[in-house]
């Protein structure tokens, strides 16, 4: 499995709205999960299924006044009610209580450039984020929930924490897809991963498993799965000949909803 990270400053900036409509909703969230979230209510109010369509007074981390964008791995923006006491701990404990993630100690808010993603920013747990949203410079910026602190081995982590491994993979996709550290990686394995990806996409949307790739280019599209740059060098019929071939080897290989590489 493809993951980097990178030294960073101690503290930072943030965020800027593309919210990618036709993404299936997450299944880390369960009928089962929200009600028990309603019986335990937590510091932060959590705002679902927000779209945003503006910035707040040209200020990229925010929605609306006291309400900070979050963006998650898995592809949704949720939104967050902050007050003056408000931490970034704060923030982090109401997605651990919404994901359901255990194993917390690998999770950070980190904030993005806009123009560099490559370029992470870590905020400390007691930051305010009403001091956050009023730098100068948050315009430039985009707020992360991310896995910043990667453990020694993935699999462990499936073992003691499938839904925090779940998004370490989600993770791992996005970066490639986006080449956030890297524009270069091996072919053959950015190609697995895309077939990887293909799959558990399949699973998360009920779809049938022998759904063909026309289907997926045409309702998903092609380049949700494929680096840019892997798509400008390889034919496209190549890329689809390796991805089949990979989906057959993966489908023998693996129990549905287990991601190994």
């Amino acid at each position: 499995m493809y993951m980097a990270f990178m030294k960073v400053p101690h503290f930072s900036k943030v965020c800027r709205v593309n919210v990618l409509q036709g993404v299936p909703k997450s299944s880390f969230l369960t009928e089962e999960k929200r009600a028990r979230l309603k019986t335990n209510p937590v510091k932060v109010h959590f705002a679902e299924e927000v779209l945003v369509s503006g910035h707040s007074q040209g200020n990229s981390l925010l929605c609306m006044p006291n309400v900070l964008k979050v963006y998650l791995e898995n592809g949704q923006t949720k939104a967050f009610k902050f007050e003056a006491h408000t931490t970034v701990k704060d923030i982090i404990l109401t997605v651990k209580e919404k994901l359901s993630i255990r194993s917390m100690e690998y999770f950070a808010l980190a904030l993005e450039e806009q123009y560099n993603i490559s370029r992470l920013h870590l905020l400390h747990e007691e930051e305010l984020i009403q001091q956050v949203v009023q730098r100068e410079e948050s315009h430039d910026y985009r707020c992360l929930f991310r896995v910043c602190f990667v453990p020694k081995d993935p699999l462990d982590l499936l073992k003691e924490d499938p839904i925090a491994f779940e998004y370490l993979y989600l993770q791992s996709c996005s970066d490639v897809l986006q080449e956030r550290f890297a524009v270069e990686m091996k072919c053959s394995s950015a190609l697995r991963l895309a077939a990887l990806h293909i799959q558990e996409r399949i699973y998360a949307c009920a779809q049938p498993q022998k759904i063909s790739l026309k289907y997926i280019e045409k309702d998903w599209g092609i380049e949700n799965f494929i680096s840019p740059t892997l798509l400008r060098n390889m034919k496209g019929k190549d890329i689809k000949k390796a991805i089949s071939f990979h989906m057959k080897r993966n489908q023998n290989l693996l129990e549905p909803r287990q991601k190994v590489m």
